[in-house]
């Protein structure tokens, strides 16, 4: 239990820092506004996400989800709500699909191998 909890920590933390830094160098206020986020930003939740999803394959959707949720929060934090949320809220959950994925496919690789 005590692992699943760093792991959500390590998650969360990866969409925070990829969000951040994304919105730093892009000079955007968001990330997601940048073709860096597609280009560089999604390719690493993804590969974080496999990554997580390798170290604990039990119920790894979550490691696809744990990233993008601290985007959100991050940019709730930064920015406010504003009037557009629902339509970011929708748009997380269509960005956490790719990533979610490869969650399950890190899942999928430790268990062919163990």
């Amino acid at each position: 239990m005590k692992k699943d909890v760093w792991l959500y920590v390590i998650a969360i933390m990866i969409g925070v820092l990829t969000w951040g830094v994304i919105s730093m160098i892009s000079g955007r206020k968001e990330a997601w506004d940048s073709p860096s986020y597609f280009s560089v930003g999604m390719p690493v939740v993804c590969a974080a996400s496999a990554i997580l999803g390798f170290i604990e394959s039990q119920k790894a959707w979550r490691w696809g989800i744990a990233p993008l949720v601290g985007q959100f929060f991050w940019m709730l934090f930064t920015q406010g709500p504003g009037n557009l949320l629902p339509l970011g809220l929708i748009a997380f959950g269509v960005l956490s699909v790719p990533s979610i994925i490869t969650a399950k496919i890190g899942a999928f690789v430790r268990r062919r191998t163990a």
